[in-house]
């Protein structure tokens, strides 16, 4: 019986239904029921023979296509027994994913070639050790923004010995690389051994290569760091050196993150001109870079706009991050796009909407284990708790947040939980505590040059003072509020200072 016929009398029964005439005729399945039956019903042997048909007719067929087709070309192999066509596949669909910011379909491709590399032999011939680094690197490079981090440094350490055997220095680099940027979102700090190991190791390779912008990348991650941890000063002046020695390099994430840290670095210090200009480069450059590139300026935008107290222009941006982010599964820039909206939120008096935003981001910050998120956004909920007239987290809590904190170094951090501890204090009337702590705060964010937080800060200090009947006291903290807010042309928070000097009803709070 001709082809036709028979299509016609499947496709009479019920059973396929005609899917397009043009360019080529299309049927499917009417039921995956029907199609789970028809596959099953064939012997192994059968099924073997047709996977080999169909895999071959493709790549004859479609020569040109073949990057577009390889998950599929790769599951026909992978069925067939050929294990090297279908790693070779599977690479492919990997890197046509990443190039479309597909990243979750591209860590199942490197992730499904990994569970097919026959197991690790220190005898196993250059060609299988490459694919096996090369595979591990395509996994870490999809996966890093949503997997733990922990996973992330097992799996780039079990790698590294087979690469350094290898020898090829622009696979050892990338692998140091990563196992760097892993440790320091963890919480590690740059002089901790096994971080300085990786960061030498890449300025190593640099200088053996003469890559000036590989150079850079060690003082790149150490300067972001700083930037979210202090002092923020000396990562600001490491990035001014870094930065503009990456400006050609799109082959590593740390490169984009970079361009956003400087801009979220001067926002911080608010140095507002420096700052526009850094998040604009940052931008442009991650138009033509993947997703997480494009994130990371995206939070860097909203980050500025926030630091300034544009709070209306903010929000969106901050949406857009967190939708996006969620989307393509991003979950380590959901995080960072988390606090900054729900920040904002809290500034315009949106409680509840903030406490919501927060408390999304604690919870993926806590899957993909973000030690530098972790505490922050824990105090900022418990802010906006004490806002919304909730009962006071327990001093455990803030102290386990502290700690945290100072475990890894992040004085900044410490800050702003100290800030927000305070703040919640003054909520529920303990205003010595608040007041202790406002002292303490600020005491770290002048130290580190963080003027837009300082007037914050120095705002609620006021603020309390007055409200503990300490009012000449509370007035000096405001009126060194009002000065920095001038000075930094924040004019709302500016004009809401005055109000409280002058001794008029203000709105909610905008620290």
């Amino acid at each position: 019986m001709a082809i036709e016929a028979q299509l016609d009398t499947l496709e009479a029964k019920g059973l396929i239904e005609l899917a397009a005439s043009r360019p080529e005729l299309e049927y499917l399945f009417r039921h995956w029921l029907v199609q789970d039956a028809a596959y099953e019903s064939l012997l192994k042997q059968e099924r073997r023979q047709l996977h080999r048909l169909v895999g071959e007719a493709l790549e004859v067929l479609y020569p040109d296509r073949r990057s577009e087709l390889a998950g599929v070309l790769a599951m026909h192999f992978e069925q067939v027994g050929d294990t090297e066509k279908a790693l070779e596949y599977l690479a492919a669909a990997g890197r046509f994913a990443l190039e479309r910011n597909a990243i979750t379909e591209a860590y199942s491709a490197f992730d499904r070639a990994a569970k097919l590399l026959p197991p690790a032999d220190d005898a196993e011939e250059e060609r299988l050790l490459r694919r096996r680094i090369e595979t591990e690197l395509g996994r870490y490079k999809a996966g890093w923004t949503f997997r733990p981090t922990e996973d992330v440094v097992a799996d780039l350490e079990a790698i590294l010995p087979a690469a350094e055997r290898l020898g090829d220095l622009d696979l050892i680099a990338p692998l140091h690389l990563g196992l760097a940027l892993a440790r320091l979102q963890h919480g590690e700090q740059a002089s901790d051994p096994v971080v300085k190991r990786s960061l030498d190791r890449v300025a190593e390779i640099g200088e053996a290569l003469h890559d000036p912008s590989l150079r850079a990348l060690p003082l790149a991650l150490i300067g972001l760091t700083q930037v979210f941890t202090g002092p923020i000063r000396d990562g600001v002046m490491a990035l001014e050196e870094a930065v503009p020695l990456l400006e050609q390099r799109q082959d590593f994430i740390g490169a984009a993150f970079a361009r956003g840290s400087l801009a979220i670095g001067y926002a911080n210090l608010g140095e507002f001109d420096k700052a526009e200009v850094a998040s604009r480069n940052a931008t442009e450059l991650a138009a033509s870079g993947d997703v997480i590139a494009q994130l990371d300026a995206q939070i860097a935008q909203s980050w500025v706009r926030a630091a300034r107290g544009q709070l209306d222009e903010a929000v969106p941006l901050a949406q857009a991050c967190v939708a996006r982010a969620e989307e393509t599964g991003a979950a380590g820039c959901v995080v960072a796009s988390s606090w900054v909206l729900g920040d904002v939120y809290h500034r315009q008096g949106r409680f509840d909407e903030a406490s919501r935003a927060f408390q999304r981001g604690q919870e993926i910050a806590l899957v993909v284990d973000r030690k530098v998120w972790r505490p922050t956004l824990q105090a900022w909920l418990g802010s906006t708790s004490a806002a919304l007239g909730e009962v006071a987290a327990s001093g455990g809590d803030w102290e386990d947040s502290l700690a945290t904190a100072r475990s890894i170094g992040n004085r900044y951090g410490e800050a702003g939980i100290l800030w927000k501890r305070a703040e919640a204090a003054s909520k529920h009337g303990d205003g010595e505590a608040a007041l202790a702590d406002f002292q303490a705060s600020a005491a770290i964010v002048e130290e580190f040059g963080a003027r837009p937080d300082l007037a914050r800060i120095l705002r609620g200090w006021g603020e309390t003072l007055r409200a503990s009947a300490r009012g000449a006291e509370g007035d000096e903290k405001l009126r060194r509020s009002l000065a920095l807010f001038e000075e930094l042309g924040i004019d709302a928070e500016a004009d809401a200072v005055r109000a409280t000097l002058a001794g008029k009803q203000t709105g909610a709070a905008a620290g």
